[in-house]
């Protein structure tokens, strides 16, 4: 769809770094929804047009959007680093702000994606694979406000006829994390041949390759085009890998001494969930989208653009 007009929040983060350049290649006209203390890449100048915003209330959405969209890719939210937990941050950001944007939506005529996460599943108390009908998160912050905001702005897209789809994304990794994230942890540490200090590595869960989530977004987008509704996808590869294993491999492609990798050396967070690993079968059936690269192959390629 070249030339379609598209807003994206959460355009400075790991993913929508990704999404809004992959957008950009495409000829996508981009608005970056952006708070006013954020940055983004200097080679995006001119090519985008950015709307800085610290009120994002549905009244402080309408003051700063004028203009109408094609489509919404809502990817900002609260409470991924483990210190964001300010309750009432977490419920204007992961709750309101996604019914605001589906209320937008229906009258701009605009579809609408959003970006859940494998933290609004409840841990399953096997090792079965989470499904999109698996039971929510109902005592952890962030996992139940996200899971909130999706049900919210679902709800409101189905009362207003707005074609809306929530992909719940399960461990997105990639060149561009946040510094706190394992991935580049790991890699900075092992560059300098230094110990890392990480847990004992025992959750397991489903690492997915930043390409493929950024194609699982556009495949959505097509589908809204196509098909008018309300879904809900996991963005899953239905593989299992733990912390451990994940980190190895990073070492492996490093180069790197295995000893340095400090399993044990830090708690595991209040956060952590001993296995979260998704079936992707229903965005599978829908879209025909699969993830095409492996751990080893989106390990490898992660490890070189981050060590370049």
């Amino acid at each position: 769809m070249p030339g379609a007009n598209v807003l994206v929040t959460g355009a400075s983060g790991f993913i929508g770094v990704h999404l809004v350049t992959r957008l950009l290649s495409e000829g996508r006209r981009v608005t970056a929804l952006t708070r006013s203390s954020s940055s983004l890449p200097l080679e995006w100048s001119d090519r985008l047009s950015v709307v800085a915003c610290d009120d994002f209330s549905e009244s402080g959405l309408r003051r700063l959007l004028q203009t109408p969209v094609d489509t919404v890719f809502h990817l900002a939210a609260y409470g991924v680093r483990p210190n964001h937990r300010n309750i009432d941050e977490m419920i204007a950001i992961n709750v309101e702000f996604p019914a605001a944007l589906a209320r937008l939506c229906a009258e701009w005529g605009a579809r609408m994606i959003m970006a859940g996460t494998f933290s609004e599943y409840r841990s399953p108390s096997g090792r079965d694979l989470l499904t999109e009908a698996s039971p929510l998160e109902q005592g952890k912050l962030y996992g139940s406000s996200k899971a909130a905001g999706g049900l919210m702005a679902s709800a409101v897209a189905h009362s207003m006829g707005t074609r809306f789809r929530l992909l719940r994304l399960f461990k997105v990794y990639g060149a561009g994390e946040a510094s706190h994230r394992l991935l580049p942890a790991l890699v900075n540490g092992l560059a300098k041949r230094e110990r890392v200090a990480i847990s004992a590595g025992t959750q397991v869960l489903d690492f997915v390759y930043i390409d493929d989530v950024i194609e699982a977004m556009l495949r959505a987008d097509a589908h809204c085009g196509e098909k008018a509704g309300v879904a809900t996808w996991n963005v899953a590869t239905g593989y299992a890998h733990s912390v451990r294993e994940f980190a190895e491999r990073v070492a492996t492609a490093m180069h790197a001494d295995p000893s340095l990798l400090g399993f044990g050396a830090i708690d595991m967070r209040k956060d952590d969930e001993p296995w979260l690993v998704g079936s992707p079968s229903l965005l599978r059936s829908e879209l025909g989208w699969q993830p095409s690269i492996g751990l080893d192959k989106g390990v490898d390629a992660a490890v070189a653009a981050l060590c370049r």
